[in-house]
């Protein structure tokens, strides 16, 4: 089963493979190893070195000569090595002695440490994106046959079965894009063949909002370096799979090729966030917007984690998220209290805390 997942590619045979030899496998684990590595399983390799207890057990389950294995395998194995021993890495060279290689050797600490930050902050704006995604599609005017077809998709349970097994959230947000992404093209279909039985208003909202966000979502499922394992979003042959590969042929290509500096004075994924709140400012503020009561226990971002950005993100979100509008609109504004978000919530956090 495990050669066919990699010839297929298929993440979910691979975890179904790697569940059985976790819990009740007749395999010991150097025929384990030696699977992962002719199988091309990452997964499994990583698997099968965390249950690795100690270095002579790591001796007995890998080869001596690591020659003819791939670099994975072997950056894995290394890793492992390090572990058992107490070391989490190679020591580093002695530090220079000269004053300005000194200076300049700290200062590549620092530049190493905000290429770190900025990955990290570009997965968090990417988990806002789909977060925001996936509260727009909720608020969809969809049917109930619509819902049902959803339901019954089989890919999008496939990938829900995946996503219990994700590594970390950047392949969660890879596999989520993927989720949406086939969330939308049902929508899309459905409201295409109830043409007659839908309000037209609704209708036109809804065509015009999908390849929008599909556009969205490819260039974020594009981005993730195993792009090439979604494949599956790209299959059929309905309107909506047609315009779904033109946009993943057409404008990735074109983000690929472009590279513009950013001129803004935030990171481009803070600026993405200072631009979703006032969107979601504006939307929590409409006319006959009412608010429903906020679960008793819900998380804020804790004080000396906190960005201004960040926190007024959770704040707007969770407004837009516990509201609804007025089905008919009252001619006066005796409830205008009803009306936009609770900002006395956090406010005190949000002078406190500035994003530099």
């Amino acid at each position: 089963m495990l050669a066919l997942a990699d010839f297929l590619e298929s993440e979910t045979l691979e975890t179904n493979c790697m569940r059985h030899l976790a819990n009740r496998t007749v395999f010991s684990l150097a025929k384990q190893f030696e699977m992962a590595e002719t199988h091309h399983s990452e997964r499994l390799m990583i698997q099968v070195c965390a249950s690795i207890k100690d270095a002579y057990e790591l001796d007995e389950v890998v080869p001596k000569n690591l020659d003819s294995f791939c670099n994975t395998t072997k950056n894995i194995v290394l890793q492992r090595r390090f572990e058992l021993l107490g070391i989490r890495k190679p020591p580093s060279p002695p530090l220079p002695d000269e004053p300005d290689q000194v200076f300049e050797h700290m200062m590549n600490q620092i530049i190493d440490q905000v290429d770190i930050q900025n990955h990290h902050g570009q997965i968090l704006g990417d988990q806002i994106d789909l977060l925001l995604e996936h509260v727009f599609v909720e608020k969809l005017p969809i049917s109930d046959v619509t819902e049902q077809v959803i339901r019954n998709n089989p890919l999008i349970k496939e990938l829900t079965d995946e996503l219990r097994y994700a590594r970390d959230h950047e392949e969660t947000n890879f596999i989520q894009a993927q989720i949406l992404v086939l969330k939308h093209k049902d929508i899309y279909t459905t409201v295409q063949d109830l043409e007659h039985e839908m309000d037209p208003a609704a209708r036109a909202t809804i065509t015009t909002i999908v390849p929008q966000s599909l556009l969205g979502l490819a260039k974020l499922i594009n981005d993730h370096k195993r792009s090439y394992r979604s494949f599956r979003v790209t299959l059929g042959d309905r309107e909506i799979d047609r315009i779904y590969r033109d946009i993943t042929e057409i404008p990735i290509g074109y983000w690929q090729r472009r590279h513009n500096p950013d001129v803004t004075e935030h990171a481009g994924w803070i600026q993405r966030i200072n631009v979703l709140n006032d969107y979601l400012s504006e939307r929590i503020n409409e006319r006959g917007r009412i608010r429903r009561p906020l679960p008793d226990i819900t998380r804020h971002v804790m004080n000396r984690a906190n960005f201004r950005a960040i926190n007024e993100f959770v704040n707007n979100v969770r407004c837009y998220h516990y509201s609804f509008l007025r089905d008919i609109q009252p001619e006066n504004d005796e409830d205008g209290d009803e009306d936009g978000p609770d900002h006395e919530v956090d406010n005190q956090n949000l002078q406190e805390q500035e994003q530099d």
